[in-house]
């Protein structure tokens, strides 16, 4: 299984049935490895990454009825979880153990799909698959 796959499986668990959810999740993902990959490796980006990007954070998310519906609760997580992606990129570069903690706060996106699986299901549907999720999206380099 791919970790494409992985993000999938953990999204449709996360949604809990709700397609809605499912959308903004997937706009989430498909943002969040845009930007990766414009971060990373930015001589590999192609116009075209910019538009779907600008599609995504643009019209996909804000016209989005779970997002726009859950706003309140969601936008906290948006600003922790982008704060904590660009202080993981500082450490990555640093010592051992900023590496190692880089690698944990960086995954923060993990609790707003946890969010979301809140939302849509309750206390007992989060607690169902909250490790199932954590285990779809760990990687393995520690």
């Amino acid at each position: 299984m791919t970790y494409n796959d992985k993000v999938t499986e953990a999204t449709m668990l996360c949604a809990n049935g709700n397609q809605d959810a499912w959308n903004y999740l997937s706009i989430i993902a498909r943002s969040a490895r845009l930007i990766d990959d414009l971060v990373d490796e930015p001589k590999k980006w192609l116009r075209e990454n910019s538009y779907n990007l600008a599609q995504l954070l643009l019209v996909d998310l804000p016209s989005n009825p779970f997002f726009d519906a859950n706003k309140s609760a969601l936008l906290p997580l948006h600003v922790t979880s982008l704060n904590a992606w660009i202080d993981s990129n500082v450490w990555m570069d640093r010592d051992k153990t900023r590496k190692n903690y880089a690698l944990v706060i960086r995954d923060q996106l993990t609790e707003l799909g946890l969010l979301v699986a809140y939302i849509t299901g309750g206390n007992n549907h989060l607690r169902k698959i909250s490790l199932n999720v954590r285990e779809l999206l760990m990687k393995e380099e520690f």
